[in-house]
């Protein structure tokens, strides 16, 4: 009822004003993903000092994406089935635990203990990252959500962006040790924001109950009825096939570039500011119609490849830092543009399954992906690997483009368009 009786919002600041529970949310998950960000430029420069090895720094994106892959027939029901706030507080506490963990095994310079530190976070992530973006629709109103959806979901990129830039200067000044403080702080002020949050994250439970093989069966019913929905996971698929190359930033900066630890923030700092400014551009671009949501994200994918074939080809810090801010405009745009649509094509029982769906295959492709990364450059070098990735992520965009193009003739229609459509009606193209 409070949904339905406030007034839509036209712009981000008004939005975040008045909606205090939303506020509270957005400002959680930038806190936790700043932190992130910090700690993973830290690592990044702790295992290659310690390895000198190309393949461990992209190795570093498997760890971290990798693990929370193998309970995804846990963590999809555990958010549909149990309060989502409760669950996110738990993980946010839960993760101070591993970050403790890294700060030893900096101490005694181990990078095995380093890696396994790196993915218990992980699974502490994969449980607590789709736990927004299942519960927004519930904070705001259908108008309201691809606003709201475009700011979370830029976060991961702020927070990289921030995170990444001040994590590198950090490092270089004060130390990592500092960096994985601040870190753990996040996380504790996180889950003090998500206790203060009054609207459910989710709707009435009907069933506690977590039945694996049945939920499972469930959510993968929905997605064969539901085309559009296995279009965007198509589309999901082939953004982290080729996302791999981007675990080489680190090395384009230390070995190509010679720009040390400033440099690899300042890399990852471009990186972020295009993921920030990919999905307002490309929210802009759809203006709430489904049809247009599908050949933009299509379009963006390409220019994700189109951006690290040009990386490929620089030598310097300046046009790189240009490149890998094009090429996660990209991404940026890519993944927010799907993201929201899942939200627009999923009810509220199954939508918790649907973003851990998701996030799960991002997680398994990039991982995949980053593993490649290593015998690939160390094979045939890290040029050659990035250009054959981009490649690969252009190829991946013209293909699922010209499938989606075909079906929509076929059906002679995409999608209709969501824009004042409440997401818990559910569509079939």
């Amino acid at each position: 009822m409070f949904l339905a009786r406030r007034r839509p919002h036209g712009s981000l600041v008004a939005l975040l004003r008045d909606n205090a529970d939303f506020r509270r949310l957005f400002c959680a998950s930038a806190l936790s993903l700043t932190g992130d960000w910090f700690t993973f430029v830290a690592l990044s420069s702790f295992v290659y000092r310690h390895t000198g090895s190309p393949g461990w720094t992209a190795l570093l994106f498997a760890v971290n994406s990798l693990p929370g892959v193998v309970l995804l027939p846990l963590i999809g029901p555990l958010t549909d089935r149990f309060d989502r706030q409760r669950l996110r507080i738990a993980c946010d506490l839960g993760a101070i635990i591993p970050v403790v963990g890294l700060l030893v095994a900096f101490h005694i310079q181990s990078v095995p203990l380093a890696l396994g530190c790196l993915a218990g976070l992980s699974i502490a992530a994969a449980i607590a990252s789709p736990i927004p973006e299942a519960a927004l629709p519930n904070l705001v109103t259908a108008r309201e959500l691809p606003l709201a959806q475009t700011a979370l979901g830029s976060l991961y990129s702020a927070g990289l962006l921030v995170g990444a830039g001040l994590g590198g200067v950090v490092s270089a000044a004060w130390g990592s040790s500092v960096t994985l403080v601040i870190d753990g702080a996040t996380f504790a002020a996180s889950a003090l924001l998500m206790m203060r949050i009054r609207q459910p994250l989710s709707k009435t439970i009907a069933n506690r109950r977590i039945r694996m093989r049945a939920d499972t069966a469930e959510l993968w019913t929905f997605v064969r009825t539901t085309p559009v929905v296995s279009a965007f996971l198509w589309l999901t698929v082939g953004l982290r096939l080729c996302y791999g190359m981007v675990g080489l930033l680190p090395v384009y900066a230390l070995d190509r570039f010679h720009v040390g630890d400033a440099g690899v923030g300042a890399l990852y700092l471009a990186q972020g500011l295009g993921a920030v400014v990919g999905p307002f551009l490309g929210r802009r671009l759809v203006a709430g119609s489904m049809r247009r949501r599908l050949h933009a994200a299509g379009a963006a994918l390409a220019l994700f490849g189109s951006g690290y074939l040009a990386l490929a080809q620089v030598t310097a810090l300046g046009p790189g830092m240009a490149a890998a801010l094009v090429g996660h405009i990209g991404v940026g745009a890519c993944a927010i543009l799907a993201v929201n649509g899942l939200q627009l094509a999923t009810p509220d029982h199954i939508r918790g399954r649907v973003m851990v769906l998701v996030f799960g295959l991002s997680s398994a492709f990039q991982g995949v992906s980053s593993l490649a990364v290593a015998p690939l450059a160390a094979s045939i070098g890290m040029p050659d690997t990035t250009r054959l990735l981009a490649v690969l992520a252009i190829v991946c965009a013209a293909v699922w483009t010209v499938g989606v193009t075909r079906t929509g003739n076929a059906r002679k229609r995409v999608e209709p368009d969501l824009g004042d459509r409440g997401p818990d009606r559910g569509v079939c193209a």
